[in-house]
């Protein structure tokens, strides 16, 4: 990324924070898979809209673009192997509603996984997937890496209980895909 990159992102970026110092990437540039690589920048925040301005930078400027929930992966998904942006999506863990009549949970992508299973089972219900990180894995990084656990077997993993997300797709638009029930013909 080029400096003028980095301060575009600055500006972008007012309600979160924007880490560019050597010592603050490097805690940004493994997982627990192997390897080592080192983003230009990490952006922490909860504005939606903020995330939709960045995403319309690196679209328009051809920075690689990295969400990032805990990094508890095996696989190196959110390894910044080409430097560019590393999205902490851990911090936007504030959504955790369980609707129990409608059988669904709402829920923001840094929620960790085990939360969920707890408010689930405090109003009778289960959360299947249960991968091994599901006491600091992000929900939105379960997604990511499909994950599943032992339950994944009789269950399904995560993608199985996935009705539909608000998303920002790789050109800045904020779409909603889905909905609330189960048989949704409308929509993407």
């Amino acid at each position: 990324m080029k400096p003028e990159h980095i301060e575009e992102v600055q500006r972008i970026v007012k309600t979160g924070r924007v880490l560019t110092e050597v010592a603050d990437r490097y805690s940004y540039s493994f997982d627990a898979s192997f390897g080592t690589h080192v983003p230009d920048v990490v952006v922490q925040t909860k504005q939606v809209d903020e995330l939709v301005a960045l995403i319309r930078l690196a679209n328009r400027e051809k920075i690689p673009v990295y969400p990032r929930g805990l990094a508890t992966c095996l696989s190196g998904g959110p390894l910044p192997i080409k430097g560019g942006i590393v999205l902490d999506l851990s911090v936007m863990d504030d959504v955790l509603e369980i609707r129990e009549d409608d059988l669904i949970a709402i829920v923001s992508p840094g929620v960790i996984t085990a939360n969920i299973h707890k408010a689930a089972e405090k109003k009778g219900l289960m959360y299947p997937p249960d991968p091994s990180s599901s006491n600091v894995s992000t929900i939105g990084g379960n997604l990511a890496e499909n994950s599943g656990g032992p339950r994944g077997l009789k269950y399904g993993v995560t993608k199985d209980y996935v009705l539909g997300l608000e998303i920002i797709t790789p050109e800045g638009e904020l779409i909603r895909t889905g909905g609330y029930t189960v048989k949704n013909v409308t929509g993407y």
